[in-house]
């Protein structure tokens, strides 16, 4: 129903019958119930809004590992996850590779993963698949190894998240089963990840 003016002009010359048959039309319009519009998505499609800050649902990782098997981060969901940031050149990160297989030993009955994502291979660049079975092969690592880059990360301490925080190599993050993020350390302490880790296992255990 056109509220224009002209509309209203051209109404009046109207002859009643037509004026009649016009307001019936618009009664019938008003109270003839629309379709509603929604938008379908599959059922096993569960969208969820994730971030990069403690307590906001960790983003997905996409890559291939050490096996040349493409893997997601939240394949692991119903898992803790240890997310490792290294480089193959940084010291530290070997050191952490190093005490891999006594943490997660140490931490079996707990259902812990520690996911692996190397950064840079030796020379800076982007790891090779070869990279990977080298890094997995030279710390006899069972768990995946991913090959990644630096858009994964964000270096700078602002408010304006655009990747996974990292304040140098090697940078963990402690991700609980419900796929939140729990903890960030930067750098590698071989005591401070078991307090992180003893921390976080006691307190779902209270729960």
């Amino acid at each position: 129903f056109d509220k224009t003016p002209i509309t209203c002009y051209r109404l009046k010359e109207t002859s009643i019958l037509n004026l009649i048959t016009v307001l019936w039309m618009l009664i019938i319009a008003c109270i003839t119930p629309k379709p509603k519009q929604e938008t379908a998505f599959p059922d096993e499609v569960e969208v969820i809004e994730c971030g990069y800050d403690i307590g906001e649902y960790a983003c997905n990782i996409s890559s291939f590992d050490q096996n040349n098997n493409e893997i997601d981060l939240w394949d692991y969901k119903g898992k803790t996850i240890l997310l490792d940031f290294s480089t193959m050149w940084c010291y530290y990160c070997n050191v952490a590779a190093m005490d891999e297989n006594t943490l997660l030993e140490e931490y079996k009955d707990h259902d812990l993963v520690w996911i692996t994502v190397l950064i840079q291979d030796k020379n800076g660049d982007k790891p090779s698949h070869s990279d990977l079975k080298a890094w997995s092969s030279q710390f006899n690592l069972k768990d995946p190894v991913l090959s990644g880059d630096v858009s994964m990360l964000d270096f700078e301490d602002d408010e304006i998240n655009t990747g996974y925080k990292c304040g140098g190599y090697p940078t963990f993050v402690l991700i609980d089963k419900d796929m939140i993020i729990n903890q960030y350390l930067f750098g590698w302490s071989s005591t401070m990840i078991r307090e992180i880790l003893d921390s976080h296992f006691n307190t779902r255990e209270i729960e």
